[in-house]
């Protein structure tokens, strides 16, 4: 691969002098590489393989495991700072837990974009993360069903309550507890507007249930991150 666009999403040494990188590429998708020696390189060079950077990169060999051959920076990191920043690092989990490797998202590379430009202009997070989980289920094929009942095949009404079942969709809620939602926060996940605190709310707890779902149960770090950063907050 020649020059493709792409963003680092995690790395880690590896051997002596050099780092395993999983990188979001818009023409290749995920791709996991070996840079060699780029912990030997100075500190200019090095600060180029850094997480919201956009970035040029070249590689080439075989299999699930490729070898780095030119990075080069394509214009400046997104800064992000406190909350924003761990945003960031949710959306980048998300991409290594749930994106298959060396299948090109395009769209999905444009979304995370967009996300993290919004992020770094402060706009409000939980909208950003909303509509990029949105995106990235649609994209690998485990798009939201906000439309209708399941059950009557009629439009959501606003003022009902409906329990939303993975891999189904909205049924009329009966005393139901778990993944309770308004007709009307499904419509405004639906748009993608008109989002108060209350849809908000409700919408961020039917999103991580249904990318729990998918991660099998497995935990974010992220999110473990969001919870200390908040109990610090609470006793400060």
């Amino acid at each position: 691969m020649e020059l493709s666009a792409a963003y680092v999403l995690h790395h880690r040494p590896y051997r002596e002098s050099s780092l395993l990188v999983e990188v979001f590429s818009r023409d290749a998708g995920r791709v996991s590489l070996v840079a060699r020696g780029q912990r030997q390189q100075s500190s200019k060079k090095r600060s180029v393989m850094q997480l919201f950077q956009p970035l040029w990169l070249s590689w080439f060999g075989h299999g699930e495991l490729v070898t780095l051959k030119q990075v080069e920076a394509d214009k400046p990191a997104y800064h992000l700072m406190g909350n924003a920043s761990l945003c960031g690092l949710y959306l980048n989990e998300l991409l290594v837990r749930l994106l298959p490797v060396h299948e090109a998202e395009p769209e999905l590379f444009d979304a995370y974009q967009k996300a993290l430009a919004a992020l770094s202009q402060n706009e409000n997070p939980q909208i950003v993360l909303r509509l990029f989980e949105k995106q990235l289920l649609a994209q690998l094929g485990y798009g939201l069903q906000l439309m209708w009942d399941v059950d009557t095949q009629q439009p959501l009404d606003d003022d009902t309550d409906y329990v939303y079942q993975i891999e189904s969709g909205p049924h009329r809620s009966q005393n139901a507890s778990v993944n309770v939602i308004s007709g009307r926060s499904l419509r405004h996940l639906h748009e993608e507007q008109g989002f108060d605190e209350h849809s908000l709310r409700q919408i961020k707890g039917l999103m991580r249930s249904v990318i729990n779902y998918y991660l099998g149960g497995m935990p974010l770090h992220s999110r473990q991150l969001f919870a200390g950063l908040n109990q610090f907050k609470h006793k400060a």
